[in-house]
């Protein structure tokens, strides 16, 4: 379709976000031959959602994963799940992490990592970078995927058995790999008037979708502020960036007390190091009206907080004076933890709508795990 085309363009499936289980979910697909056409709409300039990249305009060689840092497992995958990270492990789009872990307390002590779920299990990384899973998984998918970045969606219309979306496209099934537009927190994100996928099909319409919708408010939403930051290459005399450890995890009380969940260390080709401070909610509301003034306090926050958590790498700490921050990601997510939708309402056959992601009820829900094999289970479970 060309640009500024007002005709609609029909496909089988429409999917809102380019996440992993996204991308995962239209490979799965498309190796059942299951969909002819399928778009995805996401509000990012490519796909990973929080395994995305990001890259620079202005800086070819720069490459910072400033989302989740590796693949999470809760135990070896098996099944389909293990056929999938074997493939991808045979074609060099995997590596196992081998990256150092370490714990750091509220004095400023080295100790133990914390027993965090995404840390118990086993670990891949993406290679060269994370965002390389979903553009592999995507690419997979085959020339029937047509995707739209920089889509923001706000408003969905459900009519005479097709769900019809910005920028013309008309499918018959509509996939969600996120919770925002059937959590009520869109209320006050996008500064809509009711849920978005609730206003799109009324009660009683679909019994099944009725029940997702009601296990998906109950959710809480988990939201990081993460600072990028690039560094110049270190000292010579101070280390070198081999002696960094990958992946730096405050204990609880450190947590509570700075705001701060992590570090993440990411070495570039030319020497440089890219860091990435996983900062936590203040509960300040996010609104459209308050997001910009919230990206800038919080930037401010982290690069406060940062001096004395860099107190065990003198590398680090003597870079930072010489530190250009990249600005602030928000990510938000639901917290499966607290609920998670049940995986007999992934499906909704009577709206012909799905879900997928790793707030689905099952094994590694949380992580990496959980959102792979909702995409594999969702794919079984649609006609």
């Amino acid at each position: 379709m060309a640009e500024g085309d007002v005709l609609m363009a029909d496909v089988d499936l429409a999917v809102i976000g380019a996440g992993l289980s996204a991308c995962a979910l239209a490979s799965a697909l498309r190796r059942k031959q299951a969909v002819d056409s399928l778009v995805i709409l996401e509000a990012g300039r490519g796909p990973g959602g929080r395994c995305a990249t990001r890259r620079r305009r202005d800086d070819a060689l720069w490459r910072l994963d400033h989302g989740a840092p590796t693949l999470s497992f809760s135990g070896p995958p098996q099944g389909p799940l293990g056929a999938l990270v074997d493939d991808l492990c045979d074609r060099g789009v995997l590596v196992p992490d081998a990256g150092c872990v370490v714990g750091l307390d509220g004095a400023g002590a080295l100790v133990e990592p914390p027993a965090h779920p995404l840390l118990c299990g086993p670990r891949w990384r993406g290679q060269p970078t994370m965002a390389a899973v979903a553009e592999t998984l995507l690419a997979d998918a085959g020339e029937a995927v047509f995707t739209c970045f920089g889509e923001r969606i706000s408003t969905l219309r459900w009519h005479d058995g097709h769900w019809l979306l910005p920028g013309g496209w008309r499918a018959r099934t509509l996939v969600l790999s996120g919770t925002l537009l059937a959590h009520p927190r869109s209320l006050a994100m996008l500064g809509w008037p009711d849920v978005p996928l609730r206003s799109a099909v009324a009660e009683g319409v679909d019994p099944s979708l009725d029940a997702a919708l009601a296990s998906i408010a109950v959710m809480t939403a988990s939201v990081r502020w993460n600072l990028m930051l690039e560094l110049p290459s270190v000292n010579a005399g101070l280390g070198t960036a081999d002696s960094l450890p990958r992946q730096i995890w405050l204990t609880p009380e450190a947590r509570d007390h700075c705001g701060v969940e992590r570090l993440v260390v990411h070495p570039q080709s030319d020497g440089r190091l890219g860091l990435v401070v996983h900062g936590l909610d203040d509960g300040a509301a996010i609104r459209p009206d308050t997001q910009p003034d919230l990206l800038v306090h919080h930037e401010r926050r982290l690069l406060a907080a940062l001096p004395p958590l860099l107190g065990p790498w003198p590398a680090l700490q003597a870079a930072l004076p010489e530190a250009r921050s990249l600005g602030v990601m928000r990510w938000g997510a639901a917290q499966p933890l607290d609920h998670a939708l049940p995986r007999d309402l992934q499906w909704c056959p009577q709206a012909r709508v799905g879900f997928c992601g790793d707030w689905i009820a099952g094994s590694g829900f949380g992580m990496a795990e959980g959102a792979l094999q909702s995409a594999l289970d969702l794919a079984e479970a649609m006609p």
